[in-house]
């Protein structure tokens, strides 16, 4: 993989010869993000099969969250006081999904119980994204942008939960406890087989962005975003003009 990523750029560059100069720009970044626009899905389908829980008596509360760096280079066609611009860009990502819920019952011999499950779902997928944006008053040292990318990553992240179940028999306290964690891959392969199969065989990425951009010093600039990337995002990073 960084490999690719290595032969990616460096052609980038070599291509950047055959242009003037100002029309390239290199950067690199950093974000965290809420998971929250993207929750829905893993609440109605990343739901483990527990053994001892029942999530219609108790539903789960979900809560995400994640972050993300990498490196871009960006090609402007009308050079520095140029507005449209399409960028490619590799990045690490990290996603966190937890989720918790417990309630109380009565089981079949009529002992009241309580039951408690927890868990999280780790992704660290790699993906390459590639992204088109519009400068807005280009030829302001400080001034607005907008875009919208696409991107794709190997499902790659693991599953793990537990759960707790308390059952008050007459004269003793019964507990019972379970442990689980699995690969994602595994994870996904039992939800097919239970027909609830994630339907994809990649981690899709959509980024909508807007933000932000300043030159601290000759082409050397700040970038700030607030931006849709699977979730809310706020976004910093720096970027060099050649």
């Amino acid at each position: 993989m960084k490999r690719y990523v290595l032969l990616m750029f460096l052609v980038s560059f070599l291509v950047s010869g055959l242009y003037s100069k100002e029309k390239w720009e290199v950067g690199i970044h950093y974000s965290y993000w809420s998971f929250n626009v993207a929750k829905s899905f893993f609440e109605d389908s990343f739901t483990p099969d527990f053994e001892d829980y029942d999530p219609d008596k108790g539903s789960l509360g979900f809560n995400s969250d994640g972050n993300n760096y990498g490196i871009e280079i960006r090609f402007f066609p009308g050079g520095k006081k140029g507005s449209f611009s399409i960028g490619i860009s590799y990045e690490r990502n990290y996603f966190n999904l937890d989720f918790s819920g417990e309630y109380n019952d009565i089981n079949d011999d009529g002992n009241p119980y309580e039951a408690s499950a927890s868990g999280s779902l780790e992704l660290a997928p790699h993906s390459f994204n590639i992204s088109i944006r519009w400068e807005l008053w280009p030829g302001s040292s400080i001034h607005p942008f907008i875009g919208i990318g696409l991107g794709a990553g190997l499902l790659n992240g693991t599953v793990q939960y537990q759960t707790e179940t308390i059952t008050y028999v007459p004269g003793n306290t019964e507990v019972e406890v379970t442990d689980e964690e699995m690969t994602l891959k595994e994870f996904l392969e039992e939800l097919e087989d239970d027909g609830d199969g994630f339907p994809l065989s990649f981690f899709p990425i959509i980024h909508i962005h807007l933000g932000v951009r300043g030159e601290i010093t000759q082409n050397l600039y700040l970038l700030a975003e607030m931006s849709v990337y699977d979730g809310i995002m706020f976004r910093g990073g720096i970027a060099y003009r050649f």
